[in-house]
């Protein structure tokens, strides 16, 4: 049998990625002559060239393509045995590590997170972050799924997968002293202050196209992707919110927030992004099969 060097592949897999020995010496913290004797041995050991180089560019060959291939899952599932072992999750103490954007609604973070602990036991870690930095800490294992509202569709991995959980309409809401808004709704909003999403977002956009549909120009006052500032900001009396109606039935029914009206053809989507792994945690299986639209969120 033919036992490959682990090391090589690494080496190898980094110069891919970066696109130079150089940039792959700098990150590895490996000299430059020695990462490429290393990729040489690869290469002599494999018999195939890996890179062609073109204009002091390197560029893999196909057979350079296929080796990237079985280093990223090798890498992957090295990660994965590393954050197994760590996690104890070959044992009874069961983990669970959740990402989540600050847009995602805390009341689902937290009916998804309670539902799991509820039926499995697990350990719970709760991070919030950027979509591209949960991704990365998905990708090495060291979250199990994140939450978001974003679908998110190019995903560069084959083994991260997306899956819508819920679907819901956004409704217009206030503080009490606003309520006089209810009367010809939407067109009084015309100049009334408004609390808005990020304009980065897809619901920041979906609110801006039902506004011009319906010949609105309400006052953007503050924008902000966390739901919970959102919330916060409305209470006060800083302005309308738009939200789904889960996310603000307590406020609601503590009358600190009213429903000025809803917004048609405007939703919100919620999505769970999971990775492959060859043990599976129950605790995401759990979640990935239920079915969070008949479930009373908030």
């Amino acid at each position: 049998m033919k036992w490959i060097n682990y090391h090589h592949l690494i080496y190898f897999k980094e110069i891919a990625t970066r696109g130079s020995v150089s940039k792959a010496s700098e990150f590895l913290k490996v000299g430059q002559p020695a990462l490429s004797s290393q990729l040489k041995s690869l290469e002599d050991y494999l018999g195939v060239k890996l890179f062609e180089r073109k204009k002091r560019k390197l560029y893999l060959t196909e057979a350079g393509k296929v080796a990237l291939e079985y280093a990223n899952q090798i890498n992957s599932l090295g990660q994965e045995l590393i954050q197994v072992i760590e996690d104890k999750a070959f044992t009874n103490d069961l983990r669970l590590s959740v990402g989540a954007l600050d847009s995602v609604p805390k009341h689902l973070i937290c009916d998804i997170v309670d539902f799991a602990q509820r039926k499995t036991k697990c350990f719970l870690s709760v991070f919030e972050d950027s979509t591209d930095s949960l991704l990365r800490q998905l990708l090495v294992h060291q979250l199990d799924v994140i939450v978001t509202d974003q679908e998110i569709t190019s995903l560069d991995s084959k083994d991260i997968y997306s899956k819508k959980i819920l679907r819901k309409q956004v409704s217009a809401f206030a503080s009490p002293e606003y309520a006089a808004l209810k009367k010809n709704f939407p067109a009084s909003l015309n100049g009334a202050p408004c609390i808005v999403p990020t304009s980065h977002s897809r619901i920041r956009s979906e609110i801006e196209h039902y506004f011009h549909l319906n010949n609105v120009r309400p006052k953007f006052t503050t924008e902000t992707q966390d739901t919970s500032v959102q919330k916060i900001l409305a209470v006060k009396g800083d302005g309308v919110v738009f939200l789904p109606d889960f996310t603000t039935k307590e406020l609601v029914q503590e009358k600190k927030l009213i429903r000025i009206g809803k917004l048609n053809e405007v939703y919100t989507e919620y999505f769970l992004i999971y990775g492959k792994r060859i043990i599976e945690n129950p605790a995401v299986e759990l979640i990935l099969n239920q079915n969070f639209e008949k479930m009373r969120l908030g």
